[in-house]
Formats: structure tokens, sequence, C-alpha cells
């Protein structure tokens, strides 16, 4: 490991900085000279039908990664780290714990604890995504991990407003700031995929419309089957590439097959997330269309955010966080509303200079808003804010 050399020490809890996707936003944050920055995350995690494990790299003198054995890895608010992580609080005495995980969570219990008996006077930063009010599975004790992390947190990073809302509902009335989810701009970004479509079987002159993400009922891919098949099937000739995995697969294909449009969907299972912008630059627009339901609600959609990098138009329905991503750089359907989708497809698919002027749209909005050099900057700002 490297020997940190910054003033500032940080220690960082999180399991998504176990994609590589994620390790952008630390090291632009170690950019920061007067930072030594600490990363634990799982040795492995399951997420999206996918078993991913982390990759130990060199990220220069600022910044290091730690990874350690994790309990239930794959599930966000009951995972917690059986050994390997109290040597970081006990040794490292950081002067910021930065917790990227939902203050019920076990893995907040335990680094509360940790935090209480090896380094008390350290300050404790949560982050919370959570957009709509939701029951959980053991309620009463989620409840208690909640209040007391409410109780130590010093800061709180809201992945948007509404989360931030549920949070003074809950009773949290302390500092907060909305950090989103942010895209690896080295990754994803425009390139040339001519030869990649032809492996796909994808025609050149193919108008694509394009999903990625879980293949989940809540996603609203019904609602996409349905308005694809609803579709002229003229020139260029409507193409559906899916990318992902999920209980949904079947069910999916079979309603591609009644619904007639068997022969034009490319289904491909879920990829790295490194894969995921070659085939995202397949596509001539992106749809998200999930639906919300009782218990969930789209709390990002960061597949958008990639494609409007990528300078992919997009389209969204207004379930959740969608539009507020979006802004007016993209449009937005009524959820569950094939025929409301289908118009806004077609609109696309007949009006080339739109599609144009929406791909440049979203790219600035992507680049002023949703980088992880951005993103980073914000959280430095913090930072020094809490210990200034």
């Amino acid at each position: 490991m490297n020997i940190l050399k910054g003033n500032l020490r940080v220690l960082v809890i999180s399991h998504s900085a176990i994609q590589p996707t994620y390790h952008k936003k630390f090291q632009e944050i170690s950019k920061y000279h007067d930072i030594s920055l600490r990363v634990i995350v799982p040795e492995e995690w399951f997420e999206n039908y996918q078993k991913l494990y982390f990759s130990q790299l060199d990220f220069g003198e600022n910044l290091s990664f730690y990874p350690a054995k994790v309990a239930f890895p794959g599930y966000g608010s009951r995972f917690f780290f059986p050994k390997g992580i109290v040597k970081h609080f006990k040794e490292f005495k950081p002067d910021i714990i930065h917790l990227e995980e939902e203050p019920w969570s076990l893995c907040a219990l335990q680094t509360i604890i940790l935090r209480a008996i090896f380094c008390p006077k350290s300050k404790l930063i949560f982050r919370t995504s959570l957009s709509i009010p939701v029951k959980l599975k053991f309620n009463f004790l989620v409840s208690l991990i909640e209040k007391l992390t409410f109780k130590k947190a010093d800061f709180a990073f809201i992945l948007s407003k509404q989360a931030g809302d549920i949070l003074i509902q809950k009773g949290y009335h302390k500092g907060m700031r909305i950090s989103p989810n942010g895209v690896d701009t080295q990754i994803f970004k425009k390139m040339d995929v001519k030869e990649f479509k032809q492996d796909l079987g994808i025609n050149e002159n193919d108008f694509v419309i394009g999903y990625v993400g879980r293949l989940m009922k809540m996603k609203g891919l019904d609602t996409l089957l349905k308005a694809f098949s609803m579709l002229n099937k003229g020139a260029p000739q409507p193409r559906l590439l899916i990318l992902g995995s999920g209980e949904y697969k079947e069910e999916m294909l079979s309603l591609a097959s009644n619904l007639g449009i068997a022969d034009n969907l490319t289904l491909i299972d879920a990829v790295p997330a490194e894969d995921v912008p070659k085939y995202i630059n397949c596509m001539d627009v992106l749809v998200l269309p999930s639906i919300t339901t009782p218990g969930w609600v789209e709390f990002f959609g960061r597949v958008l955010v990639e494609a409007m990098v990528c300078q992919i138009p997009v389209i969204g329905s207004n379930s959740g966080e969608i539009p507020n991503v979006i802004g007016d750089a993209g449009f937005i359907f009524q959820e569950g509303n094939e025929e409301d989708l289908k118009d806004k497809l077609s609109l696309l698919i007949t009006n080339p200079q739109l599609r144009q002027s929406l791909a440049m749209k979203g790219f600035e909005r992507a680049n002023s808003l949703y980088t992880w050099e951005s993103i980073a900057k914000d959280t430095y700002d913090i930072y020094q804010s809490l210990t200034g």
C-alpha cells in the first residue's frame, strides 16, 4: 500500500467503489494534495446479476483502496465488514469518515461503533439515495440505527432534493448537499462503433432504440416493447437493443414474440461497466421507461448521464428523479404510456436535426453537472468546511 502524505485524513467506506467507473471520483478528490484518502471497499459484491471483484491498482500517493471481506455482499442495507477494517479507525485516525451508505444500514451502525471506540473526534458524513418513503424489513432495528446515525453525523450527501426532503421528514436537521451520481468521461464518450454494430448484427442504416439496465417489471420494459411495436417499419428501420439481465427476461421475450417484434430485438446479457459505452454508442436514442411502484421509484437513472456524455439523445419517463436528470436536454413521457413514448420516438426517428440538437444539449448538461471532477470539487469543499 502507498504511504499517504496529505494533512487531512479521510476514510471512505463505499461498496459502490468496487466498480472501476466509481474509482474516478476518488482519484479526482485525491488531486487536492492536502488530503490522504483511504477507501474501504468489498473484496467482492453482487449487483445487477453480476459478481464483481475489486482489482487493485496504483492510484497515486494520496489515495489507497483497501478491499475487505463483507458479510451479505449485494445487500446494501444488510452488509458489514466482519474483519479487516478496525486498523483504519485505530491507526489512521481519520479527520473525516465519509460513509457512502444509507444511514439505516448495518455498515452505518458498524462505522458509528468503531468511530466511538477509536476516533470519536472524527467528523461523520453519510450518503442517502432514498427518494420515496419505504418501509424496510426489521423496521424497528432500522429506525434505531437511522436515529443513531442522524445524532452522530455531521453532514449528509443526498442524491436528490427528494432524498433531502425525506431526511427532514425523518428528523435529520443538520447540513446536507445534493451529490448526484457521476460519470467517468474517460470511459463514457463518443466512439466509432461501426464494426462493433456489424458484429451485433445491426445494419448501418437501422435506427437503434436502446435500453441499458436491469430487466425488471418496474423498469417499464413492457411500455418500451409496446411503443416499439407501434412504430412505422419504414426507412430507417427501427431496431431495439437491450443490454441487461434480470428476472423479467423470459416474460419480456415472450411479450416481444407476441407483439411480432422478436426479429427486431437484440438482447445482450449484462456486461462489465467499462464495456457499456460501446453498446450505448450503437444507439440512436436511449430510453429509460421506469414505472413508479408503491415501494420503488427511479432514484436517479445514471445510464441517462452515461448516454448524454456519449452524445446519444435520451428519452425518460416521468418516474422519480428522471425529469430532473434530463432537464431540457431530452424528452419526458408519461410513465406507462406507450402512445406517448411512441410519439416521441417517431419524432426523433424522422428528425435528425432534432436528434443532433438534443445530443449536444445532453452532452453539455452532463459535463456541467455530472462529471466526477465537478462532484469531487463539491465533496472537497464540504471536507474543508467541516474541518476548517
